[in-house]
């Protein structure tokens, strides 16, 4: 045999006598069913709460629940915590000079009814006492919640 002939000679198959040598080559080659490879589920974007679509009733516990939680401190919890409506005179001071009767449980966008409340508070009050930043921090916590996250 010349010597280009034995360099390019062929190597010979393996046998089962080879895969029994090398039980990891058998393993790998004849016991496992091939690997299906799925992309990762996508967590869902959504946000934490939706407060522009939430009764006066669910704002207050979610208002309470931001507090317990620490997200809002106890001044800023005084500022946005308690809707009006949930007052049990609402419908003979506050109702009677719009004309509304109290509704808690009607859903509506209680983010922009607490917008216009700090607007009223930066209008209307000084900044002397330090409530309006507190009423500032609360409302930025609130949109905060609005915002989507992933889940």
């Amino acid at each position: 045999m010349s010597l280009i002939s034995s360099l390019f000679r062929r190597a010979p198959a393996p046998t089962d006598r080879d895969f029994a040598m090398a039980p990891m080559m058998q393993t790998a080659r004849h016991d496992t069913a091939p690997i299906l490879a799925l992309p990762a589920p996508r967590a869902q974007v959504r946000a934490r709460y939706d407060l522009r679509n939430v009764s006066p009733r669910q704002y207050a516990e979610i208002a309470h629940e931001l507090y317990l939680e620490g997200s809002l401190r106890w001044e800023e919890y005084q500022w946005i915590g308690f809707p009006s409506e949930l007052h049990p005179d609402y419908d003979t001071t506050i109702g009677a000079l719009t004309g509304e009767r109290a509704d808690p449980d009607r859903p509506r966008d209680m983010l922009a009814a607490m917008e216009s409340h700090v607007d009223f508070i930066r209008r209307y009050q000084s900044g002397e006492d330090g409530s309006f930043w507190r009423a500032e921090r609360a409302l930025e916590v609130l949109r905060r919640q609005t915002e989507p996250r992933w889940s």
